[in-house]
C-alpha cells in the first residue's frame, strides 16, 4: 500500500476545498512518477485518518480521481494507479489492454482451448478431445450431396433462410423426433449453429442474473459457460451410475425457487451413463409440480454401446423440457448443424435470440444436412462407427485399470465419447495438467466441468479421436505425470486441496 504522498499539511484556511486539494496532490504525484503505475493507494479509511477527513470525503477523492482517469478500483482488492496517465500515447496494440475488462486466465479456459489445439500436434496424445474421428466422417456422401445441392438450387443454395431454419431440414429432424420422442412437428424445431448455440440461446431465454439453476456435477463445460455468462446461481447436483441424483435436487427445491434444471439424460458427458427410469419419472413429476424448465442436452444420445437409444425426456413432458441436439458427434462437428426442440412462449423467445445472434445458421450446411438425413446414410453411419468407438472405450477402460489401478474409479460408459475418472486421493489440477503436458498428454481437468471444483479430484479422458494403441500410450503418460506430481508433493510436504 502506498503512503508516498504527504497529506499532513493541507491548508484548511484557504478557499480551496480539502477534497480538491487532495485530488490535485494525487494527480501531481502520479504525473511526476512519485506514484507509479500499479501502486496501491491507501484504503478510504486509512486516507481519512492520514488526512484528517471523514470517510465519505476520502471516498469522494478517489471517485474524482477515477473519473479523471488517474486510478482504477477493483472490488475486494483496492484502488490502484492506472497503468498509464490520461492522454499518454500507447504504441502498437497495447492500448487495447486499457479498454478491455480485466482477464484472469484460468486452468479450465486453458484446458478447453488446448482441446482444440493439440489434436493436430503429433507429439501430444490428446485425451481431452471428444470429437468424432475424421477418418469416419461420411465424406464421400456429403461431397456428392453438396454437388447435388448446387446443381439443383444454383445460387439459392447460398441465399438467406428463415431464422428457424429450412423447412426441409426441420421436417427431417422432426421425423427423428417422432421416433425418439423429442418432437412431433417441424414447428417445434429451431435450427442452430451446433448444440453449443442451442444451449446458449435456451439458457438466455430462461435465466436472468441471480436465478437459481440446478446443474449436474460434473457436466459439459459449455453448459457451465452458458449458465455462468447468464449470471445463474449454480446449484450442483451430483451424478452417479444412475445419473442425476434427484433426491439432492429435491433438497435444493425445498430451499430455492429453481427456474431451470440442466442435465444430459442419455450418454452423459463425461460419465457416459443414463438417467435411470425411476429418476426420470421423479424429475418430470417435480418439474410439473414446481413449474420449472428442464434443459436436456442430447448430443450423445445416439452414440450407444450395445444399448438401444432411450426415449428423450421431452416425450413425457413436452411443455417443461427444452431439448437440444446436433449432428456434431456423428457426422462431424464442422458441419455446425444443431437444433432446439420446445413449445410455447419459450420457443418464441429462443427464436428471437437466435435471430438477434446470427439471423440464421449456414444455408449450405442446412441444405446438405436435410438431404443427408433424407437417405438412410445416417443409420448406416451409426452402424459402422459405433463398434469403433466401443472398441476405443474398452481400450480406455483397460488402460485406466492397468496404469491407474486402485488410484482411480471409472464407471463404464453406455454411450458417448468419454470416461470420467475420479481420483481416490485429491491432487492439484494445475500441477497435474502442467506435468501431463510435459509428458506429452492432455486431459480435461475436473475444474473445467464441475460447478464446484472444490468437491473432489477428477478428470475426463476422451477416447473417440484415437486408436487403441494411442489411448494406451496416453494413459501411461498420464499415470507417469500423476506419479511425478505425487512424488513432488511427498518430497516437499505439499498436500493437494480437497
Amino acid at each position: 500500500m502506498s503512503y508516498k504522498v504527504d497529506l499532513t499539511d493541507l491548508d484548511r484556511s484557504s478557499g480551496e476545498p480539502v477534497t480538491q486539494q487532495l485530488v490535485q496532490r494525487f494527480m501531481a504525484a502520479i504525473d511526476s512518477g512519485e506514484l507509479a503505475a500499479g501502486d496501491q493507494l491507501p484504503t478510504t479509511r486509512a486516507l481519512a485518518a492520514q488526512a484528517g477527513i471523514n470517510h465519505l470525503t476520502a471516498a469522494r477523492v478517489y471517485r474524482h480521481l477515477a473519473e479523471a482517469g488517474y486510478v482504477t478500483s477493483r472490488v475486494g482488492a483496492g484502488t490502484f494507479v492506472r497503468a498509464l496517465p490520461p492522454g499518454a500515447a500507447v504504441d502498437g496494440d497495447d492500448w487495447q489492454s486499457l479498454l478491455l475488462p480485466e482477464n484472469r486466465p484460468s486452468l479450465p479456459a486453458e484446458a478447453m482451448l488446448d482441446s482444440f489445439r493439440t489434436p493436430g500436434q503429433p507429439e501430444i496424445v490428446s485425451l481431452a478431445t471428444g470429437w468424432p474421428d475424421p477418418e469416419l466422417y461420411p465424406f464421400a456422401e456429403l461431397r456428392r450431396i453438396t454437388r447435388e445441392v448446387f446443381d439443383d438450387l444454383g445460387p439459392d443454395a447460398l441465399s438467406y433462410l428463415p431464422a428457424e431454419g429450412s423447412i426441409e431440414l426441420r421436417e427431417q429432424i422432426a421425423a427423428r423426433g417422432r421416433a425418439s420422442g423429442f418432437a412431433r412437428e417441424a414447428e417445434e424445431i429451431i435450427v442452430t449453429s451446433g448444440a453449443r448455440q442451442a444451449i446458449d440461446v435456451a439458457v438466455r431465454a430462461i435465466v436472468r442474473p441471480g436465478d437459481p439453476v440446478a446443474v449436474e456435477s460434473p457436466t459439459f463445460a459449455g453448459l457451465l459457460s452458458s449458465l455462468q455468462d447468464a449470471g445463474a446461481r449454480l446449484l450442483p447436483v451430483p451424478v452417479d451410475d444412475d445419473g442425476l441424483r434427484v433426491e439432492v435436487l429435491e433438497r435444493h427445491l425445498a430451499r430455492h425457487e429453481i427456474k431451470l434444471c440442466v442435465l444430459q439424460s442419455s450418454s452423459h458427458n463425461p460419465t457416459g451413463r443414463d438417467l435411470s427410469e425411476p429418476r426420470r419419472r421423479r424429475l418430470l413429476d417435480l418439474a410439473r409440480e414446481r413449474s420449472f424448465f428442464v434443459l436436456d442436452d442430447g448430443v450423445y444420445a445416439t452414440v450407444r454401446f450395445g444399448e438401444p437409444e432411450r426415449p428423450r425426456l421431452r416425450a413425457q413432458a413436452p411443455s417443461h423440457v427444452v431439448y437440444v441436439d446436433s449432428l456434431s458427434k456423428t457426422i462431424g462437428g464442422g458441419l455446425r448443424v444443431g437444433w432446439v426442440a420446445a413449445q410455447g412462449p419459450v420457443l418464441q423467445r429462443i427464436l428471437a435470440l437466435k435471430f438477434n445472434n446470427d439471423v440464421h445458421s449456414s444455408s449450405l450446411a442446412q441444405h446438405v444436412a436435410a438431404r443427408y438425413l433424407a437417405t438412410r446414410d445416417h443409420d448406416r453411419l451409426l452402424a459402422k462407427t459405433l463398434p469403433v468407438y466401443q472398441e476405443r472405450r474398452d481400450a480406455m477402460l483397460a488402460a485406466v485399470r492397468e496404469h491407474l489401478g486402485a488410484e482411480a474409479h471409472a464407471p463404464v460408459p453406455v454411450g458417448g465419447h468419454h470416461v470420467w475418472v475420479s481420483l481416490r486421493r485429491p491432487v492439484s489440477d494445475r500441477a497435474l495438467y502442467a506435468e501431463a503436458l510435459r509428458q506429452g498428454v492432455t486431459f480435461t481437468p475436473g475444474s473445467a466441468i464441475l460447478p464446484d471444483p472444490s468437491v473432489g479430484s477428477g478428470l475426463r479422458l476422451s477416447f473417440s479421436l484415437l486408436p487403441p494403441d494411442r489411448i494406451r500410450e496416453g494413459v501411461e503418460r498420464l499415470a507417469r505425470a500423476l506419479d511425478s506430481v505425487r512424488a513432488r508433493g511427498a518430497a516437499t510436504g505439499w498436500a493437494a486441496p480437497s
